[in-house]
C-alpha cells in the first residue's frame, strides 16, 4: 500500500501570469520511478493561498534511480500580488509571477479568450487525466458563489471551449474546459 505524499524535492519553480490566473510549474528529481509529481495548494485557510509541490509513491517495488519531473499547476491568483509561496521538501521558495512569453503564448491565449456574454462568470478547468468531467467539474468549482435573487433562480452554465495542452516548458499534459455562468 502506497504511504501518503510527501514534499518533493524541487530544481526549479517558475510561475507565470494570464488574466487572473496563474501556472506554476515545478521542476526536479523523485527517488525513483515509483513517486508521481503534483503541485497542490496547501491547506492553510490564508490569502494569498500557499501552493507545494508533492511526491506520492506508488505501491511496488522500484529501482533506485532518479527520475526528472516537471509538473504544473494553473490556478486563479489575485492580479494584485506579484510572488507565490511555494513549498517543498528544502523548504519554500516566494516565487516571482512573470508575464507569459511566447512559449506559453497558447495557455496565456486559451486563459484571455473571449466569447461569454457580458457579466457572466468565467472559469477554466484542467484534468491531467483528459477527462472532460474532471476538467468540467474544476471550471465549475472556480466559479464564484452566486447569491440567489429569488428561490427559482436558473443558472446556466455552457462550454466555451474545450482544448489541450501538451509539452512545452511547463510540461503540459492537460484537458481544459472553459465555461462561461449566467443567472436570471
Amino acid at each position: 500500500m502506497a504511504s501518503t505524499c510527501e514534499l518533493a524535492q524541487r530544481n526549479t519553480i517558475r510561475a507565470f501570469r494570464a488574466k487572473g490566473s496563474i501556472l506554476i510549474v515545478a521542476e526536479g528529481q523523485l527517488p525513483d520511478p515509483g513517486n508521481d509529481a503534483k503541485i497542490e495548494q496547501r491547506p492553510e485557510r490564508i490569502f494569498p493561498p500557499w501552493y507545494q509541490a508533492l511526491r506520492c509513491p506508488r505501491s511496488g517495488a522500484f529501482p533506485d534511480v532518479l527520475v526528472p519531473y516537471r509538473v504544473s499547476l494553473s490556478v486563479e491568483y489575485p492580479e494584485d500580488q506579484d510572488t507565490v509561496r511555494v513549498f517543498h521538501a528544502d523548504g519554500d521558495d516566494t516565487v516571482t509571477i512573470e508575464a507569459c512569453g511566447d512559449e506559453l503564448s497558447a495557455y496565456a491565449d486559451m486563459i484571455d479568450a473571449g466569447e461569454c456574454p457580458e457579466g457572466a462568470d468565467e472559469a477554466t478547468g484542467f484534468s491531467k487525466a483528459l477527462s472532460f468531467d474532471e476538467a468540467f467539474a474544476d471550471a465549475i468549482a472556480k466559479l464564484p458563489p452566486v447569491e440567489p435573487g429569488h428561490p427559482d433562480m436558473l443558472e446556466t452554465v455552457r462550454v466555451a471551449e474545450i482544448g489541450g495542452l501538451f509539452g512545452g516548458i511547463a510540461g503540459f499534459h492537460d484537458l481544459y474546459v472553459r465555461v462561461c455562468r449566467t443567472h436570471d
